[in-house]
Protein backbone atom coordinates (compact mmCIF):
# COMPACT_ATOMS: atom_id res chain seq x y z
CA UNK A 1 0.00 0.00 0.00
CA UNK A 2 1.11 3.10 -1.39
CA UNK A 3 0.49 6.49 0.85
CA UNK A 4 0.63 9.95 -0.56
CA UNK A 5 3.40 12.09 0.88
CA UNK A 6 1.82 15.60 0.11
CA UNK A 7 -1.20 16.02 2.02
CA UNK A 8 -1.26 19.22 2.37
CA UNK A 9 -0.15 21.57 -1.00
CA UNK A 10 -1.07 24.82 -1.74
CA UNK A 11 -1.57 25.81 -5.71
CA UNK A 12 0.78 25.91 -7.86
CA UNK A 13 0.28 29.21 -9.58
CA UNK A 14 3.12 31.31 -8.54
CA UNK A 15 5.15 28.97 -6.68
CA UNK A 16 7.75 28.04 -9.57
CA UNK A 17 10.92 27.78 -8.76
CA UNK A 18 13.15 31.20 -8.48
CA UNK A 19 16.23 32.63 -8.60
CA UNK A 20 17.35 36.35 -7.72
CA UNK A 21 20.67 37.21 -6.06
CA UNK A 22 19.05 40.12 -5.06
CA UNK A 23 16.52 38.90 -2.34
CA UNK A 24 16.63 39.71 0.97
CA UNK A 25 15.04 37.90 4.06
CA UNK A 26 11.99 40.38 3.69
CA UNK A 27 11.33 39.12 0.38
CA UNK A 28 10.78 35.54 1.25
CA UNK A 29 8.57 36.71 4.05
CA UNK A 30 5.94 38.27 1.45
CA UNK A 31 6.30 35.48 -0.65
CA UNK A 32 5.70 33.00 2.77
CA UNK A 33 2.29 35.74 3.62
CA UNK A 34 1.22 35.76 0.59
CA UNK A 35 1.53 33.07 -1.25
CA UNK A 36 2.60 30.51 0.49
CA UNK A 37 5.98 28.03 0.15
CA UNK A 38 5.61 24.06 -0.26
CA UNK A 39 8.65 22.32 1.30
CA UNK A 40 9.70 18.91 0.30
CA UNK A 41 12.78 18.01 2.09
CA UNK A 42 14.47 14.57 2.93
CA UNK A 43 17.67 14.70 4.97
CA UNK A 44 20.48 12.22 6.57
CA UNK A 45 22.25 13.83 9.02
CA UNK A 46 25.88 11.71 9.01
CA UNK A 47 28.97 11.97 11.35
CA UNK A 48 32.16 10.32 9.96
CA UNK A 49 30.12 9.04 6.88
CA UNK A 50 28.13 7.10 10.06
CA UNK A 51 24.19 8.11 8.51
CA UNK A 52 22.23 9.21 12.33
CA UNK A 53 19.27 10.93 12.12
CA UNK A 54 16.84 11.18 8.77
CA UNK A 55 14.59 13.65 7.96
CA UNK A 56 11.51 13.78 5.59
CA UNK A 57 9.59 16.91 5.91
CA UNK A 58 6.84 17.70 4.04
CA UNK A 59 4.98 21.05 4.87
CA UNK A 60 3.08 23.81 3.69
CA UNK A 61 4.13 27.19 5.12
CA UNK A 62 1.95 30.38 4.53
CA UNK A 63 0.38 33.35 6.15
CA UNK A 64 -3.35 32.35 7.92
CA UNK A 65 -5.39 34.20 5.25
CA UNK A 66 -3.41 32.16 2.73
CA UNK A 67 -4.19 29.11 4.72
CA UNK A 68 -7.73 30.02 5.15
CA UNK A 69 -8.32 30.86 1.36
CA UNK A 70 -7.19 27.63 0.27
CA UNK A 71 -9.25 25.40 2.66
CA UNK A 72 -6.74 24.56 5.22
CA UNK A 73 -6.38 25.78 9.37
CA UNK A 74 -10.39 26.21 9.28
CA UNK A 75 -10.55 23.91 12.16
CA UNK A 76 -8.34 26.05 13.99
CA UNK A 77 -9.72 29.58 13.04
CA UNK A 78 -13.43 28.30 14.17
CA UNK A 79 -12.30 27.27 17.24
CA UNK A 80 -9.93 30.03 17.72
CA UNK A 81 -12.83 32.76 16.65
CA UNK A 82 -15.22 30.89 18.93
CA UNK A 83 -12.72 31.09 21.94
CA UNK A 84 -12.20 34.90 21.49
CA UNK A 85 -15.09 35.37 21.25
CA UNK A 86 -16.33 33.75 24.97
CA UNK A 87 -13.28 35.73 26.57
CA UNK A 88 -14.87 39.11 25.60
CA UNK A 89 -18.37 37.87 26.04
CA UNK A 90 -17.28 36.76 29.43
CA UNK A 91 -20.09 37.55 32.13
CA UNK A 92 -22.53 38.97 29.42
CA UNK A 93 -25.42 36.10 28.63
CA UNK A 94 -26.05 36.07 24.41
CA UNK A 95 -28.60 34.22 22.89
CA UNK A 96 -27.69 31.25 20.37
CA UNK A 97 -27.75 33.48 17.33
CA UNK A 98 -26.28 36.37 19.08
CA UNK A 99 -22.88 37.59 18.02
CA UNK A 100 -20.64 40.80 18.90
CA UNK A 101 -20.27 43.58 16.90
CA UNK A 102 -18.85 46.33 18.27
CA UNK A 103 -17.03 46.09 21.66
CA UNK A 104 -14.93 48.47 24.10
CA UNK A 105 -15.28 51.00 27.48
CA UNK A 106 -17.90 53.27 28.08
CA UNK A 107 -20.44 53.94 30.34
CA UNK A 108 -24.14 54.88 31.46
CA UNK A 109 -25.81 57.76 32.52
CA UNK A 110 -28.29 56.52 35.32
CA UNK A 111 -31.06 59.49 36.21
CA UNK A 112 -32.33 57.48 39.05
CA UNK A 113 -32.21 57.80 42.17
CA UNK A 114 -29.42 60.33 41.38
CA UNK A 115 -27.23 61.40 38.15
CA UNK A 116 -24.07 59.41 38.38
CA UNK A 117 -22.29 58.05 34.99
CA UNK A 118 -21.65 54.15 35.93
CA UNK A 119 -18.76 52.88 34.05
CA UNK A 120 -18.77 49.53 32.21
CA UNK A 121 -18.19 47.94 28.48
CA UNK A 122 -20.51 48.99 25.70
CA UNK A 123 -21.61 46.11 23.49
CA UNK A 124 -23.12 46.48 20.28
CA UNK A 125 -24.21 42.56 19.16
CA UNK A 126 -26.60 41.63 16.36
CA UNK A 127 -29.87 41.90 18.51
CA UNK A 128 -29.31 45.08 21.21
CA UNK A 129 -27.02 47.88 22.59
CA UNK A 130 -25.89 46.88 26.10
CA UNK A 131 -24.04 48.33 28.40
CA UNK A 132 -22.65 46.14 31.46
CA UNK A 133 -19.66 45.40 34.02
CA UNK A 134 -18.16 42.37 35.11
CA UNK A 135 -17.35 42.92 38.52
CA UNK A 136 -20.28 42.75 40.00
CA UNK A 137 -21.81 41.46 37.21
CA UNK A 138 -24.85 43.27 35.91
CA UNK A 139 -26.50 45.20 33.30
CA UNK A 140 -26.69 48.65 33.41
CA UNK A 141 -28.48 49.44 30.28
CA UNK A 142 -29.70 48.01 27.22
CA UNK A 143 -32.14 47.92 24.38
CA UNK A 144 -33.07 45.82 21.60
CA UNK A 145 -32.13 47.31 18.23
CA UNK A 146 -35.40 47.53 16.79
CA UNK A 147 -36.37 49.48 19.46
CA UNK A 148 -33.80 52.27 18.71
CA UNK A 149 -35.82 55.36 16.96
CA UNK A 150 -32.56 57.28 16.76
CA UNK A 151 -29.23 57.72 17.55
CA UNK A 152 -26.77 60.60 17.44
CA UNK A 153 -23.60 62.15 19.03
CA UNK A 154 -23.73 65.30 21.43
CA UNK A 155 -21.13 67.29 22.65
CA UNK A 156 -20.76 67.79 26.73
CA UNK A 157 -18.97 70.49 28.36
CA UNK A 158 -16.65 69.12 31.38
CA UNK A 159 -15.13 70.78 34.04
CA UNK A 160 -11.14 71.87 33.73
CA UNK A 161 -11.10 69.99 29.72
CA UNK A 162 -12.28 69.93 26.85
CA UNK A 163 -15.71 69.21 25.65
CA UNK A 164 -16.58 65.21 25.49
CA UNK A 165 -18.78 63.16 22.98
CA UNK A 166 -21.54 61.71 24.41
CA UNK A 167 -23.74 58.81 22.14
CA UNK A 168 -27.62 60.17 22.94
CA UNK A 169 -29.75 57.30 21.91
CA UNK A 170 -33.69 57.81 21.87
CA UNK A 171 -35.69 54.50 22.34
CA UNK A 172 -39.37 53.45 22.44
CA UNK A 173 -39.12 53.52 26.15
CA UNK A 174 -37.26 57.04 26.59
CA UNK A 175 -33.60 58.33 26.41
CA UNK A 176 -30.70 56.97 27.03
CA UNK A 177 -26.69 58.75 27.47
CA UNK A 178 -23.59 56.63 26.91
CA UNK A 179 -19.85 57.49 26.82
CA UNK A 180 -17.73 55.30 24.56
CA UNK A 181 -14.16 54.98 23.91
CA UNK A 182 -15.01 55.51 20.47
CA UNK A 183 -18.14 57.31 20.47
CA UNK A 184 -18.05 57.90 16.41
CA UNK A 185 -17.53 54.28 15.70
CA UNK A 186 -20.34 53.56 18.04
CA UNK A 187 -22.61 55.67 16.45
CA UNK A 188 -21.68 54.76 12.92
CA UNK A 189 -21.64 50.90 13.41
CA UNK A 190 -25.17 51.52 15.56
CA UNK A 191 -26.60 53.03 12.33
CA UNK A 192 -25.58 50.42 10.15
CA UNK A 193 -27.01 47.62 12.23
CA UNK A 194 -30.34 49.69 12.57
CA UNK A 195 -30.53 50.17 9.13
CA UNK A 196 -30.23 46.69 7.90
CA UNK A 197 -32.54 45.37 9.97
CA UNK A 198 -35.07 48.31 8.77
CA UNK A 199 -34.13 46.97 5.36
CA UNK A 200 -34.44 43.04 6.02
CA UNK A 201 -38.25 43.88 8.25
CA UNK A 202 -39.30 45.78 5.27
CA UNK A 203 -37.88 43.88 2.09
CA UNK A 204 -36.31 46.98 0.65
CA UNK A 205 -34.54 49.89 1.12
CA UNK A 206 -34.62 52.18 4.75
CA UNK A 207 -36.15 55.40 4.69
CA UNK A 208 -34.13 58.49 5.68
CA UNK A 209 -35.06 58.96 9.40
CA UNK A 210 -35.10 55.60 10.32
CA UNK A 211 -38.96 55.54 9.44
CA UNK A 212 -40.72 53.25 6.70
CA UNK A 213 -43.10 55.26 3.82
CA UNK A 214 -46.01 55.40 6.50
CA UNK A 215 -44.21 57.12 8.61
CA UNK A 216 -43.88 54.79 11.13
Amino acid sequence: MTTDPRPLTLPAVGMEPTRDLRASVRDLLDVMLDKGVYLDLDLIITVADVPLIGVSLRAAVAGVETMLEHGLMKDWDEQTRAAAARSITRGLALADDEEIVLRMAGGHLQEEPYQSWRPGIVCLTSHRLVVWRSEPREVLWQARLEDVAAVDLRAEASVGGPDRTRVHVVTRDGQARLSAAAPQRLHDALQARIAERQTARHGGAASPGGRDDAGR
